[in-house]
């Protein structure tokens, strides 16, 4: 042990009276709350665009659309490039959408639950959260 450790651990044994505290979360700022949740959705919406590119990479590559077109021709007779559906406009679009959508729901959300959670602590009390000094 370090001796910061071993002077707490002594300090701890003395018999001194232990102080606590309850500290309580009265209040969540909403704007604080947007800015959090605005930030996460920048950092999921990376992971899902990537997960994306490489989920249509890994489609591609396999081969995976063009035995599903030919089971489509068998099926249905007509003549329809299914894999034309992934051009790289289309993906980048989609990934697009997703991304904005993504933002402005995760971010929306954080708001919602600050202003939810500001309501709530009226009725509740809030949040206790205990402190002890050792």
């Amino acid at each position: 042990m370090s001796d910061v450790a071993e002077r707490l651990a002594r300090k701890g044994d003395r018999g001194e009276p232990v102080r606590q505290m309850r500290l309580g979360l009265a209040h969540i700022g909403v704007w604080s709350s947007v800015e959090f949740a605005f930030l996460l959705s920048l950092c999921l919406n990376a992971v899902t665009v990537l997960l994306i590119f490489l989920l249509v990479r890994a489609v591609t590559d396999t081969s995976v659309f063009a035995d599903v077109t030919g089971a489509y021709r068998d099926l249905t007779n007509e003549s329809m490039d299914l894999g034309e559906v992934l051009k790289p406009a289309t993906v980048w679009a989609f990934a697009a959408a997703v991304a904005v959508l993504n933002t402005v729901l995760i971010s929306a959300g954080g708001a919602c639950y600050a202003l939810l959670y500001n309501v709530s602590v009226r009725a509740t009390g809030g949040v206790l959260i205990g402190f002890r000094s050792s």
